[in-house]
């Protein structure tokens, strides 16, 4: 089997420097989760240190809120703050139509959350992480109050996943997210009729009692900045592709 290859740290580091320029002074920025994002928000702390560049974060993972921290970036809660100037996130599906899968990082309650208030959605991902249509790789997260997990398996299963298992933990034992609910891993096949309806698929998904949030994220983003495997750097928008910087040795 062939090895997938994936973008490297360095490229990672490169386009999260890329979205923390995009930042200005004075916004409230949502803080992504997953290594190309945290590689966004060591970029941003960069600036923060260098420039003296006043924002507020808002983490979507306690791991990430953890970074900023170390980075001296100044953390809100959605105690007090209603709105977003720019969230930066990583995913683990991108297609041409910029719809997002997100999950694997167990966070996907808390992006969609912080998502849902921004102004704007920039993602930051590897090459790898684009395929034509959503479920090529990946299944659709669910995360779930685990008192109802039996119960949404069944539904999900009864809707056409060929399994709906949860995720385990290192230990073998059932994974929690930081909310304290499992997540499970809902395999769809990318021609599975209800995959040509993301929205309806998402909101079929919500209408199952205890299923909490979903990592579908159809129409979130606006832009998606793509660390190239030759070492170049694309920009997606829903209308266009083009290079934002060229191949070249990272430094």
């Amino acid at each position: 089997m062939t090895e997938t290859k994936v973008a490297s740290a360095q490229q990672l580091d490169r386009i999260g420097r890329i979205a923390a320029l995009r930042v200005k002074p004075g916004w409230v920025v949502g803080l992504g989760s997953g290594k190309a994002a945290l590689a966004f928000v060591r970029a941003l702390a960069d600036r923060v240190r260098k420039e003296g560049l006043q924002i507020t974060g808002v983490p979507t993972s306690e791991l990430t809120a953890a970074v900023a921290r170390q980075g001296s970036i100044h953390l809100a809660t959605l105690d007090t703050v209603d709105r977003i100037d720019l969230d930066v996130d990583g995913a683990d599906e991108v297609t041409p139509q910029l719809h997002l899968l997100k999950g694997g990082g167990g966070n996907l309650l808390r992006e969609k959350v912080i998502a849902s208030i921004s102004e704007s959605l920039i993602i930051v991902v590897g090459e790898e992480k684009l395929t034509p249509r959503l479920g090529e790789r990946f299944p659709v997260f669910v995360e779930v109050v685990q008192f109802a997990m039996p119960t949404v398996q069944r539904r999900l299963i009864a809707m056409g996943a060929a399994s709906a298992d949860p995720r385990p933990d290192k230990n073998g034992g059932i994974f929690l997210t930081d909310n304290g609910n499992p997540l499970l891993h809902a395999y769809f096949s990318p021609d599975h009729p209800m995959m040509q309806n993301l929205d309806g698929l998402d909101a079929a998904i919500h209408a199952i009692p205890g299923a909490v949030e979903t990592g579908l994220f159809a129409s979130y983003a606006s832009e998606v900045i793509v660390a190239m495997l030759d070492g170049s750097v694309d920009l997606l928008t829903r209308a266009s592709r083009r290079r934002l910087e060229p191949s070249a040795a990272v430094d």
